[in-house]
Parts: C-alpha cells; structure tokens; sequence
C-alpha cells in the first residue's frame, strides 16, 4: 500500500506543478491586463473618477465650433444681402406693375 501511495504521489507531482505554472502564467496576463487598462482609464479617468480633458481633442472641437460659427455668421450675411435685393426686386416690380396699369387701362377703355 506504501508503495502504491509513493506511485500516486510521484505522479500528481508533474500535474500539480504544471497547475501552478499555468496558474502563475494566467496570474501574470492578468496583471499585465489590469495595468493596461489602468493605464489607458488614466487617459480618461482621473483618480477621483472626473472626466479628464483631453487638449487635441478639446482644440478640434473650439475648432469646430469656431468654424461652424464663421459658417452660420457668412450664411446670415449671405441672407441679409439677399432679402435687401429681393426688397429692390420687389419695389422694381411694383412700379412695373403700375406701369404696366397705365399702359393697359387706356387701351381697354378705347
């Protein structure tokens, strides 16, 4: 019995060190993991769990708003300039109109 227990002993040896090892291994990706995202929720995260802001990304977006604001003050000059052209159009069109009346109310009337 002795003899079959050293047997039994000896050969759960290899297997237990191999579990170890592979314990140690996946111990170890799982560190490597972990200070990974640690790392990366430093980019986003400060430690007391605030937003941090990123500079290139809160330029791009001034940038943008800069831009969309240029865009949006250039269309309302744009339209500016266009209603006082249709106000010129119109007041051209009235006297043509009136114009017009004259010219056509004598030639009925004959």
């Amino acid at each position: 019995m002795n003899d079959l227990g050293q047997k039994i002993t000896i050969a759960i040896i290899p297997i237990l060190f191999t579990c170890v090892v592979y314990l140690m291994n996946a111990l170890s990706s799982l560190q490597t993991s972990v200070n990974t995202l640690q790392a990366k929720m430093a980019i986003v995260v400060s430690a007391d769990n605030k937003q941090v802001t990123n500079l290139d990304s809160a330029l791009a977006r001034e940038k943008l708003r800069q831009d969309l604001l240029d865009a949006v003050q250039e269309i309302y000059t744009r339209a500016s300039g266009n209603k006082s052209r249709i106000d010129v159009l119109e007041r051209r069109l009235d006297i043509l109109d009136k114009q017009l009346d004259k010219v056509i109310e004598p030639s009925i009337k004959k």
